[in-house]
């Protein structure tokens, strides 16, 4: 999936859960309710030894849903993430030799940035499509504001300490194509119930979609 079917893939829903997985059955399970719930792409973090098997997992359970792969950071993981059946891969950083590899690839790859010398860094590579990372810590919506100001042609997805709560502010900004998250299917360390998920689910996914940008 290239940068622009991306795009307008999550354009559609706004919201794309992130697990990082401890049991490949809790996080299948996850993945279920938070499809049931309306969730059309889903961010798999490949930082521990179960992560790539459970990445094929969801890919085999759940071919319909664009399937991202996170904390990809060099060319190896890039093509292990992307051979087993990643729809993009993202990071929290800028890794060069990475953006230089995955060029003319057909699987998109969105790197990371804070800073607007990181991000006018990007725009000159050829990038516009950018993880805003780690959100809440920036300065969150706020920050993604001034910075869309400067920016309009940059499109954002924001993670890291996102809550439903805030939604709202990140659904006010036409630089923020979707926000990344786990606060629709855990909440104080634990999973919620697969009713949960599904609920809040389809409530951060109403929320990012209804607001009315005219």
């Amino acid at each position: 999936m290239q940068a622009a079917d991306l795009i307008k893939a999550l354009q559609t829903v706004r919201v794309v859960p992130v697990i990082d997985p401890k049991s490949q059955a809790d996080c299948l399970a996850a993945v279920d309710a938070l499809a049931a719930g309306g969730a059309t792409a889903i961010e798999i973090t490949l930082r521990s030894d179960i992560a790539y098997d459970t990445l094929k997992a969801v890919r085999a359970s759940h071919p319909d849903i664009v399937l991202g792969a996170g904390s990809v950071m060099d060319p190896e993981t890039y093509e292990k993430a992307v051979s087993i059946g990643a729809d993009f891969t993202i990071s929290p950083g800028r890794c060069l030799a990475l953006e230089a590899h995955v060029a003319g690839k057909s699987v998109a790859h969105v790197p990371g940035v804070v800073t607007p010398t990181e991000i006018i860094a990007a725009r000159q590579a050829g990038q516009t499509l950018l993880k805003f990372y780690p959100s809440e810590a920036a300065g969150g919506a706020s920050a993604l504001k001034d910075l869309g100001r400067i920016f309009p042609d940059v499109l954002m997805m924001p993670s890291g300490g996102i809550k439903e709560s805030k939604l709202h502010e990140y659904a006010a900004l036409p630089g923020v194509l979707s926000v990344g998250g786990s606060w629709m299917y855990a909440e104080g360390g634990k999973y919620r119930s697969a009713l949960d998920m599904g609920k809040v689910m389809a409530q951060s996914t109403t929320t990012m979609r209804e607001f009315d940008r005219s």
